[in-house]
């Protein structure tokens, strides 16, 4: 963790944000962004993680439950296998666990890209339950990678966003004691220090009891 990432995170931590979106936060500000971009399941919150994303063209979101006129409504429980718009960049943060035909989620978001387009997303693993209006799965790396190329997808490259047993531990405990001021930003840095001696017995800690995955591919 750089200098700079350790006052970011804090700062997000004392926002009341969860570890999980800090660091879905810090994946998508490192993406340099060229062209057009779809946030698919995104609104505009002052929370959605796509707010980070460097870009300069205007983002545009996808979500049939949005009252917004600007945003693009489609249902992603159905396969839309001729899509009137495509986009340089396709971001799908933190939904594909919410859809329940989620291969129908995948083939639209491939078919929402042009050729050559990026496609970028996160899901939880060792989280809470967060319907949205439902929550359905938890996927492991092995499920996102085969998921992504049956789709068509191609370059699939897929990151652990931390983990840990008391990161985990963390990330749970932290939904409670995020009302004592600053007490969160305490709690992590000692849960990361206590996960760090576990790691000197167990190099696998992280790969074992991963927080979530970020993922990007290409079509």
């Amino acid at each position: 963790m750089s200098f700079k990432n350790f006052f970011y995170i804090n700062k997000l931590i004392s926002s009341k944000y969860s570890i999980l979106r800090v660091l879905q936060i810090l994946e998508v500000r490192k993406l340099s962004i060229q062209g057009s971009v779809l946030d698919v399941g995104g609104r505009r919150t002052s929370n959605n993680v796509t707010n980070h994303i460097l870009c300069q063209d205007n983002i545009i979101y996808l979500d049939k439950f949005s009252d917004d006129k600007r945003d693009l409504k489609v249902d992603l429980e159905k396969l839309n296998s001729r899509p009137d718009y495509q986009f340089d960049n396709v971001f799908l943060i933190n939904v594909l666990e919410h859809i329940y035909n989620f291969n129908n989620c995948l083939n639209n978001c491939y078919s929402f890209l042009r050729k050559g387009g990026n496609f970028f997303g996160s899901t939880p693993f060792m989280f809470r339950i967060h319907s949205s209006p439902n929550d359905f799965f938890r996927f492991t790396e092995q499920s996102l990678r085969r998921s992504l190329e049956s789709v068509g997808f191609i370059n699939i490259k897929i990151s652990v966003l931390d983990g840990g047993i008391f990161i985990c531990f963390y990330n749970s405990l932290s939904i409670i004691t995020q009302k004592i001021p600053l007490f969160n930003n305490i709690l992590l840095f000692f849960f990361k220090f206590l996960d760090k001696i576990v790691f000197i017995f167990s190099k696998k800690n992280k790969e074992t009891y991963p927080l979530g995955y970020f993922f990007s591919a290409q079509k």
